[in-house]
């Protein structure tokens, strides 16, 4: 009995090193795929990028104070101007607060006044008229300190504008700090584009950007209008892992508002930008990722094949443009795409230009 367990455990051990040495060859066995080698660049000297008109030098305003809302005097799309009154909280007591605060200080300037004369006939002494001083000195600081108070319980337009959003009614409690408007400055109109980190690297920092301005147009208007540049983030977006470019102008006799569409229209050449913009290659060396809008190649270097994420900008019947995740001279994988793996061995049968 011994025997035949032996001779079967054997016989399990030869079955599976044949198959692990099966598995092994087959790893090995190079894949033969067809290749596409990456050419020079597209270049293109006009370029046109959407984008869309956002308030300018939007700026919420909040209460310096805690307090009940009294009244709310502007709404969204109001014009207003620097120091109009757009909301105030109830101040009942603060007013009673600073009326307070108003006699104090008169009692202590009249009593100040008294001591300084009796001091002069020396019925007091230096002492006791530097006690009224500071006595009137101190109710002068906090009849000070209560006017603010009131102050505080108005809201005013910092600047010439317009109200964008209001966020609070009447009645509603308002914390300090917390925004009860955003208002923005409407004699002037910025416009945000989005561009990608390839089209950004190929701005010049040493060109002089106040020296081109390019023309944009609006939807529902028919006349462009030329742009100066403002500011760009140097950090990309979070979400669209894009970076945001400003441009502005004044605002036209035709207002146009926050939110409104644009298209920038770029002379690359004369904004001294390079004009690349990106690579063509046949769509049959794409493989769609598992999310909407997300592409991979396969870069074969040394035998191998490895797994890159691309961004497409354009895709036609001559092909598909990819504007960054691959450079010039890469040969990428054109035939058999479902077959390879990071570290597939490839063997090319042909290899395209």
């Amino acid at each position: 009995m011994n025997r035949s367990l032996y001779s079967l455990l054997v016989l399990t051990l030869f079955i599976l090193t044949g198959c692990q040495e099966e598995n092994t060859t087959e790893q090995s066995k190079p894949l033969y795929i067809s290749g596409f080698t990456v050419n020079a660049p597209v270049t293109q000297q006009f370029r046109s990028f959407k984008g869309q008109v956002v308030p300018a030098e939007q700026t919420p305003i909040a209460f310096r104070v805690t307090g009940e809302i009294e009244e709310v005097l502007v709404k969204a799309g109001d014009v207003v101007k620097q120091g109009q009154l757009v909301a105030k909280l109830e101040d009942s007591k603060v007013k009673q607060a600073v009326n307070d605060a108003k006699a104090q200080y008169s009692l202590a300037s009249k009593q100040y006044l008294r001591g300084k004369e009796l001091n002069r006939r020396a019925m007091i002494s230096k002492a006791e008229l530097d006690e009224l001083f500071a006595n009137r000195e101190l109710a002068q600081a906090t009849y000070r300190a209560a006017k603010n108070q009131l102050a505080y319980t108005h809201l005013v337009a910092p600047f010439n504008g317009k109200v964008l959003d209001v966020y609070k009614e009447q009645f509603e409690r308002a914390a300090a700090g917390e925004p009860i408007m955003n208002v923005y400055q409407n004699d002037k109109v910025y416009v945000r584009i989005d561009l990608s980190d390839n089209v950004l690297a190929m701005i010049n920092p040493e060109t002089n950007r106040d020296s081109y301005h390019p023309t944009t147009t609006f939807v529902g208007l028919s006349d462009s209008y030329s742009m100066k540049y403002l500011e760009h983030t140097s950090e990309p977006n979070a979400q669209t892992q894009t970076y945001e470019m400003y441009l502005s102008m004044p605002q036209p006799n035709v207002e146009i508002l926050p939110g409104t569409s644009a298209t920038v229209n770029v002379d690359m050449v004369e904004a001294g930008i390079t004009s690349i913009d990106g690579y063509q290659v046949p769509v049959t060396a794409l493989q769609a990722g598992q999310k909407s809008g997300l592409f991979y190649v396969w870069i074969i270097r040394d035998g191998q094949a490895t797994k890159v994420p691309v961004t497409i900008r354009k895709i036609s019947g001559e092909g598909a443009i990819v504007s960054s995740g691959i450079k010039q001279s890469d040969v990428l994988a054109n035939s058999n795409l479902r077959k390879l793996r990071d570290g597939k061995k490839v063997m090319l049968m042909e290899n395209q230009h």
